[in-house]
Formats: structure tokens, sequence, C-alpha cells
């Protein structure tokens, strides 16, 4: 079994929205050191407990205590598909994944490679894009499960996004509608990725979490801008509408699969990302980097700084990319919500 990498947990923050989705150009160049420094948390087990519910896609249960804790997902039926290019194919079963592991002090419990522990997961390998549980949406992108390139295992989701001048944004997204009550206000997440070429967009949306009505929720993303990296809070679905965003340091890896984690909070509303388990900043109402003049612990967004969001109702893995300039693809495997912070695989 693979061991998930055990480090400390780093308490995220948030930032908020101002255009109407990219309605002004972000900066060329932005900053290369933002993202305020947050507060460790000792992640560890104390007294278990257990959470237990039932859905169309199946049924999840989970106990935890002493040391650590076991979590176990069983998805049993709905109908799945095997996605072409731009759309959802071939019905077939859900698959079955279950993982458990121990926690030590301030660690992160442990997860195998061929399943995934967690409140939501997907590691493809059923070789079909579950229509049960995931909502196929495209506009100029395109989405295929293909076993050329994975993370681990056989199969991974590719998204093609198109270079196209004469467009304003493109998209290709799976969506998880109607996300599990645990992580509706403050949750932790887990992909890997393998972006190829590199990026070279303004602003291209890779994970998120937020409100239905997509492509005009209102969430919180990890998102890459000119190869660098942003985290944002954008609100689509207003009036008011507009965004507010954080530059970590760092350029986004290309041609290798990378690690990914993210922590999404909407009380106080707040996000933070790690790559390859190191964090690289944070989004809250500290670190705003555009739109310039935000006063560091001032409101994020229309006056507030909680519950911006309202509820991580949905839970989004593709492209969006606001500025096309250049043809590209994006891989996501092993890919994992939770109520704690997931950890990456260790060979």
């Amino acid at each position: 079994m693979r061991q998930v990498a055990t480090r400390p947990i780093i308490v995220a923050s948030l930032l908020a929205a101002t255009g109407s989705g990219c309605g002004s150009d972000p900066p060329a160049n932005p900053p290369s050191n933002g993202g305020g420094q947050g507060g460790t948390v000792a992640g560890g087990a104390g007294a278990g407990g257990s959470l237990a519910g039932s859905s169309s896609a199946g049924s999840l249960s989970a106990s935890g205590g002493g040391a650590g804790g076991a979590l176990a997902l069983a998805g049993s039926g709905g109908s799945g598909g095997v996605a072409e290019a731009g759309g959802v194919a071939n019905a077939g079963a859900a698959g079955t994944f279950v993982s458990s592991g121990a926690a030590g002090s301030g660690g992160v419990a442990g997860a195998a490679a061929s399943g995934c522990g967690g409140v939501l997961c997907e590691d493809f390998e059923s070789g079909q894009i579950d229509a049960a549980k995931w909502d196929t949406k495209t506009m100029g992108g395109t989405v295929a499960l293909q076993s050329a390139r994975a993370a681990h295992g056989k199969y991974a989701v590719q998204f093609h996004g198109q270079a196209q001048a004469d467009v304003q944004s493109d998209y290709a997204f799976l969506i998880a509608h109607n996300g599990p009550a645990a992580l509706a206000k403050h949750h932790f997440g887990r992909a890997y990725f393998f972006i190829t070429p590199k990026p070279m967009s303004g602003h291209t949306g890779m994970v998120f979490a937020g409100t239905p009505g997509f492509p005009k929720p209102a969430y919180l993303e990890v998102a890459n801008i000119n190869s660098g990296w942003q985290l944002g809070y954008v609100k689509l679905n207003g009036p008011p509408n507009g965004e507010e965003v954080a530059y970590p340091p760092g350029q986004v890896p290309v041609e290798k699969w990378t690690c990914l984690e993210w922590e999404f909070n909407d009380q106080p509303d707040s996000a933070t990302l790690w790559i390859d388990g190191n964090q690289l900043g944070q989004l809250n109402d500290q670190t705003i980097g555009y739109p310039p003049g935000h006063v560091p612990g001032s409101p994020i967004f229309d006056g507030k700084s909680s519950d911006l969001v309202g509820a991580f109702s949905d839970f989004g893995f593709g492209i969006y990319d606001w500025h096309p300039k250049n043809a590209f693809d994006l891989f996501y495997d092993d890919i994992v919500l939770d109520v704690k912070r997931v950890g990456c695989l260790v060979p």
C-alpha cells in the first residue's frame, strides 16, 4: 500500500471577486511572492466518530478514533460513460473505493494508489466516466478518458483546451453536483495533474467548489495565470459580480505528474495551495493581489469575508480558459475530497 506523506496542516484563507469573471485583464506579470503566512494546526486523531449516508450513487461510512481512523466509500450504480471529445458516451457501472490507514500526531492518514479514501473520490480505474457522479460541461474544450497517460493505475481523464483567438473563453469540466453536506463549508482536496505544453493564458481555472449554475456560479478556485499560480474567489451569479485573487509564488509544473492539494473554507473565506506537499500560498483578506488597492484585513468582497459562497455544493475539475492563447492538454488522476487534509501518495 502506498502511504500518504505526513505533513503539518496549514490553515487557509481565501479571496473574493470583482469583475464579471475576468472582466478586467489580470496583471501581465502577477507578483512572484504573493500570499501571507498561515498558522499551523496540529493534525492528529482524537476521539472518533462515525459518518453514514447514502445516495443514488452509493453509500458512505466512516469511523475513527485513537491514533487513526478508517474511511470507506462504496459506489454502487448509476450509469457511467466514457467521454469522447466533447461529450459522454457508453454506459457502465460505478466503481468502489476503499482506503484506510493510521495517522500519527500531526499526520495525514494513509491511502492506497489503487483506491481513494475520502468523502468524494475518483481514480477512473473503472475505465469509464461515471455519468451518475459526473456532469460533463464543454464549450470549445473537450473531455476524454484515456489510458496513454496516468499518474497511477491505467486511466486518467484528459481535458483539451483550444487555441481560439476569436473567442473570449472556452471550458471543459467534470462537475459533481449536490455534494455531501460534510464538504459544504470547509474541505480539503487532492488531485494529480499533468499539463502540456506550458500554459500561457491570462487565467485558466483548474479546480473549483461553489454554488450550482455553472458556468455562472459563485466559487473558490485553483487556477493558473501566465504560467504561474492563482487562487481566487469568483462571483458570476450576481449582482454584484466580480473576482478577488491572490498569486502564490512559483511556476506551474509542466510535462510531469504533480500532486495538487487545496483547502477551501467559507467561514471565513480562504483558500490554501500545496504542490507536492509544500504550501505555496493562500487567499484571504490579507493576501489579495488583484484587483489592486485592497487594504489587508478589510472585507474580501461586497463588505464580507465569510459565507461569500454560501455553501459548496458543486465540485469541478477541468479547464476554464478565460483568455485562450495556445492549445494545451490537462490530465487529472486520483481525485479526493475530504474533511481533513488528504496528502500526496508516496511511491
